[in-house]
C-alpha cells in the first residue's frame, strides 16, 4: 500500500467514522419516536437531497464531517400539528374571515362552493412530508374528498380526514409512527419530551458507535490478518542499498536456507555464522519463487556495540514470524489484549487528561513556540494522524499499523466527546443530570418538578471551551505542519 493510499483510506475511514456517529444519534432518536428530520453528509451549501419518509438525506458541499437534526434540540425548532389541523383548520379560519367580510377565500373559491383545489394538493404535500408513500396519499385525499362531497365546511372536513386516516393507517401506540405523525403531529416527539434515559442514550449513542468501529476492525483485524509473533524468521524482508547482500543479489522476499553449510530454522543461530566471518566469502543458499539459489556474500566488518568485538555484517533485516488467530484467541484478543480495546482506551483516557490539563496546555503551547522540542507520543491533529497513515506504508506491518492507527482515533473521539462540557455530547449528557438531580430534589420537597438549565449558561461554559479546544487545534495544526511526528524505520 503506497503513502498515497494509506492517507486516502484514513481520511475516508475518518468521514465514515463521523456519518456512522451521527448515525447513531438518527437511530436512537427514531428508535424513541424523536422527529429526527434532517441527516447530512458535510456542511455548507447543498449538493443533493432526497425526502424518505419525513427525513431528508443528503450531501453537501464540504465532506467534512456530517450531522443529524434532532428537533427540540434547539429552542427555536416549531412543532408539527396534526396534518388535519394544519391543512383545514387553517383554511377554515380563512373560509369564516370570508364570510364574515363576504368575501372570496384563501384558494380561490367563493363561499359555498366545494373546497378549493389548493386545499388539496396540501393535504397531499403534509402526508408525504409526514411519511406517507404515494399510493397512500393518494388513497387517503381520496376517500377523504369522496366522504366530504361538495361540502365546503373545511371543519367537517378535518373530521372526515381523522376518520379516513384511522381505517387506514394502523395505530401501533408507538410514539413516533405514521398514524401518530398524522394525527398527533410532533405532540411527545421533542427531544425534551422525552424520558430522560431515552434523551441519555440518544447523547451516548454517537460515542459508543466509535467503540463499536473499533472493536470491529479489532476484531476483523485479528481473525482475517496474520499477526506477528515477536519471533524473527529467516525470510528477507529489507535490503540495505550498497551492502554485501545487495550486491551479491539478495531480495526481500528470499527465504534463507543456509549459511556456510549451517542449515536451520532459526535465524538466531544463521546471524551466529554470519557475525563469524567478516570479510570472507560467505555461501548462502536461498528460496525464491520456490527455487534454490546459492549466492556468494562477504560480510564486512563492524563492531558490536555492546562486547566491542569485531563481527561480520551483510545488511539485510529478515522479517516477523506471523501467524493466524483462531476465532476465541481473536476474541480475546481484540478486548484485552496488548493492543486490544481495554489497553487503547485506558491509554487513549489518561493521554486526553494528560493533553488537556494545564502542564499538558502548557507544554503544547511551548512545543508550538519553538521554546521545547515536540514530543513524539504527544496529540496530533487529524492532519497529523493522516501524515502517520501515510508513513505506515514504509513500515514493517503497514497495514496493521494504519489499522491501529484507526482503532486509536475512534476510541479517542468517542471518549472525547462524551467529556462533560458544551457544546459535546457529554456537555448535553450533564446538562440533563444536573436537571434531573435538581429536580429530584424539588421532588423531595414538594415542589413541581420544572426546572431547566438556562440556555445561557450552557453558553457560557461553551464560549471558553471552544476557545481552548480552537487553541489546541491551531497549535496541533502549526505542530504538524512544521514539525510533524515521524514513526520509526
Amino acid at each position: 500500500m503506497s503513502g498515497t493510499t494509506a492517507i486516502v483510506v484514513f481520511v475516508v475511514s475518518i468521514v465514515v467514522a463521523i456519518m456512522i456517529h451521527e448515525l447513531g444519534h438518527f437511530l436512537t432518536a427514531r428508535w424513541f419516536g424523536m422527529r429526527a428530520d434532517r441527516y447530512f453528509l458535510g456542511f455548507g451549501p447543498t449538493l443533493w437531497s432526497t425526502h424518505r419518509g419525513e427525513t431528508e438525506y443528503g450531501v453537501k458541499a464540504f465532506p467534512l464531517g456530517g450531522f443529524v437534526r434532532i428537533k427540540g434540540m434547539s429552542p427555536l425548532d416549531e412543532r408539527l400539528p396534526p396534518v388535519g389541523d394544519q391543512v383545514f383548520e387553517a383554511h377554515a379560519v380563512a373560509q369564516d374571515r370570508a364570510r364574515e367580510q363576504e368575501l372570496v377565500p384563501a384558494g380561490g373559491s367563493s363561499v359555498g362552493e366545494a373546497i378549493p383545489s389548493a386545499t388539496w394538493h396540501r393535504l397531499e404535500e403534509e402526508l408525504r412530508l409526514r411519511g406517507a408513500n404515494r399510493e397512500l396519499t393518494e388513497r387517503i385525499v381520496q376517500r377523504t374528498r369522496l366522504n366530504v362531497g361538495r361540502s365546503d365546511e373545511l371543519r367537517h372536513a378535518r373530521t372526515v380526514f381523522n376518520e379516513v386516516v384511522a381505517g387506514e393507517v394502523p395505530d401501533t401506540g408507538r410514539v413516533g409512527d405514521l398514524h401518530h405523525r398524522i394525527t398527533r403531529g410532533d405532540r411527545g416527539r421533542f427531544f425534551a419530551d422525552r424520558p430522560a434515559w431515552q434523551r441519555a442514550i440518544v447523547l451516548v449513542a454517537g460515542s459508543v458507535m466509535h467503540f463499536v468501529i473499533a472493536i470491529t476492525v479489532l476484531l476483523g483485524m485479528f481473525l482475517f490478518l496474520p499477526m506477528p509473533t515477536g519471533e524473527i524468521g529467516t525470510t528477507v524482508e529489507v535490503v540495505f542499498e550498497d551492502g554485501p547482500a545487495a550486491e551479491a543479489g539478495l531480495q526481500p522476499g528470499d527465504r534463507v536456507l543456509a549459511v556456510a553449510g549451517v542449515r536451520s530454522d532459526d535465524f538466531t543461530q544463521l546471524r551466529e555464522v554470519i557475525r563469524e566471518r567478516p570479510e570472507q566469502p560467505t555461501e548462502f543458499v536461498v528460496e525464491r519463487d520456490g527455487e534454490q539459489r546459492t549466492l556468494t556474500v562477504t560480510p564486512v566488518t563492524a563492531t558490536d556495540e555492546e562486547t566491542g568485538e569485531r563481527i561480520g555484517q551483510v545488511g539485510f533485516y529478515p522479517g516477523e514470524i506471523y501467524e493466524r488467530y483462531t476465532v476465541s484467541r481473536a476474541i480475546e484478543e481484540t478486548f484485552v489484549g496488548p493492543v486490544g480495546f481495554v489497553t487503547i482506551f485506558v491509554g487513549s483516557f489518561v493521554a486526553l487528561g494528560r493533553v488537556f490539563s494545564p502542564s499538558g496546555l502548557a507544554d503544547m503551547l511551548a512545543q508550538a513556540s519553538g521554546t521545547e522540542e515536540r514530543a513524539v507520543d504527544g496529540a496530533v491533529s487529524l492532519v497529523g494522524a493522516a501524515s502517520l497513515a501515510g508513513q505506515t506504508s514504509g513500515t514493517a506491518s503497514g497495514l496493521l499499523t494504519l489499522l491501529l492507527l484507526i482503532v486509536s482515533i475512534n476510541i479517542f473521539i468517542g471518549i472525547f466527546n462524551l467529556a462533560p462540557l458544551p457544546p459535546l455530547d457529554g456537555g448535553h449528557l450533564a446538562v440533563l443530570a444536573i436537571e434531573r438531580s435538581v429536580n429530584a430534589v424539588r421532588g423531595l420537597r414538594g415542589r413541581a418538578q420544572d426546572f431547566t438549565v438556562d440556555p445561557r449558561a450552557v453558553a457560557a461554559v461553551a464560549i471558553p471551551v471552544l476557545a481552548i479546544l480552537g487553541t489546541v487545534f491551531i497549535a496541533l495544526l502549526w505542530l504538524d505542519i512544521t514539525n510533524p511526528i515521524r514513526l520509526p524505520g
